[in-house]
């Protein structure tokens, strides 16, 4: 898979809608769904960053968006389409937000994550992330659903310094 920087709103928000569909479809529905091509547009336009994930057919099939805080990185919304998961991407894009954080001196990579959806709890154990704080989050439905924090050191503090 190829990933490159991108602030193609239609894309992102084409990739996202039809990954977090799942949750509305088992009764879990995420804010994700309410978010339209012009609020991420206009986010992508203040601050916001998101990798596109491409196949070997340039036809996009990931991505996730992120900001970057004080020291740490912070994505949300990693998406892959429903079609193509299993398939790596997911671990694709996050290792080019790993890479991108080391470019740029950012020692840490967070997310927050729904505690119940295991196989995203497990992926990003998988590749290095701990879990450091737990807390609920209320849905666009009025339900609360308990969410992780989790983080990952992608620098050394030996590494900054230099």
């Amino acid at each position: 898979m190829q990933t490159e920087l991108s602030k193609n709103a239609l894309v992102i928000h084409n990739i996202m809608i039809q990954a977090f569909l799942e949750y509305d479809q088992v009764g879990m529905p995420s804010s994700a769904l309410k978010e339209t091509i012009y609020s991420i547009q206009e986010d992508l336009d203040n601050g916001e960053q998101a990798f596109i994930g491409y196949d070997q057919n340039r036809k996009p099939v990931a991505m996730v968006r992120f900001q970057v805080k004080n020291n740490y990185v912070y994505f949300y919304r990693l998406s892959v389409l429903p079609e193509c998961q299993g398939k790596g991407y997911a671990k694709q894009l996050l290792k080019a937000l790993e890479v991108y954080a080391k470019q740029n001196a950012i020692p840490e990579v967070h997310c927050k994550v729904r505690k119940n959806v295991e196989r995203n709890v497990q992926l990003y154990v998988k590749l290095g992330y701990e879990v450091y704080e737990e807390e609920v989050a209320q849905l666009i439905s009025g339900d609360v659903i308990p969410v992780v924090s989790m983080r990952k050191q992608v620098r050394q503090p030996s590494e900054i310094l230099k």
